[in-house]
């Protein structure tokens, strides 16, 4: 009996790299967002891809790709006559980020309450001992930022992919609610204190303590910044 014929070995594959380097537009993208956050590109302005090339020292691509990114995380709008420009805050805007985050966010930590249980939180203590050092610094931009991945840390835990991906297209806008109010009323040490004792409350396993916070926590942040638009004083 003729044996069958020897079946080849497939060729090897080449291995593949999971992390990629961060391309330029994304770091032109954080450039320009800081500077809305903080202010020094304030609401309303006109975002010319001729003119940040020239402020950056980089080519047209990577700023249309940063604006593109920008545009869709609502921090930069794009009119038909008027072109690319950082989003003048409204109350509708920050009421529609209010209600969204507080219909979401507090179930994602509450469901992260109840996978982790009890436990010390490093990663959430990491971040509120920057957020401790940039308040001190004053670096509004950065600690919006920072701010928020103390938020994301949290809700994050919930390991629920749908519920994460939804808040996490509400963090630059969240961050331009905040910064936005703490130009009119530096509220940020209020914050930090309310930060520590949420934080407390999830290691704890405290779930009403901890989504009680919460809700105070974004309906309050939330109101400050509406006083201010009503007022007609915004950054």
């Amino acid at each position: 009996m003729t044996p069958p014929p020897a079946v080849a070995e497939p060729p090897s594959r080449p291995a593949l790299a999971l992390e990629q380097p961060v391309s330029r537009g994304d770091r032109v993208r954080d450039v320009i967002q800081a500077a809305i956050l903080d202010a020094r590109l304030p609401q309303g302005t006109p975002l010319v891809e001729r003119e940040l090339s020239a402020m950056l020292g980089v080519s047209k691509t990577p700023i249309r790709e940063a604006l593109k990114q920008l545009q869709s995380s609502g921090l930069v709008v794009s009119t038909a006559y008027q072109g690319m420009r950082v989003r003048v805050l409204d109350a509708a805007i920050v009421r529609e980020v209010t209600d969204a985050r507080l219909a979401v966010e507090p179930q994602a930590v509450r469901m992260a309450i109840n996978s982790r249980g009890a436990s010390r939180f490093e990663e959430a203590r990491g971040l509120l001992a920057r957020t401790e050092a940039l308040v001190s610094a004053d670096d509004t931009a950065e600690l919006s930022v920072t701010n928020r991945a103390f938020h994301r840390c949290l809700y994050a835990a919930c390991g629920n992919d749908l519920l994460i991906d939804f808040l996490d297209k509400l963090q630059a806008l969240s961050s331009f609610i905040a910064t936005a109010g703490w130009h009119v009323q530096a509220t940020y040490d209020e914050e930090l204190t309310e930060h520590t004792r949420l934080l407390e409350a999830f290691e704890r396993a405290d779930v009403e303590s901890a989504t009680t916070l919460l809700r105070s926590h974004i309906s309050t942040a939330a109101a400050g910044t509406l006083r201010a638009l009503e007022n007609g004083s915004h950054a």
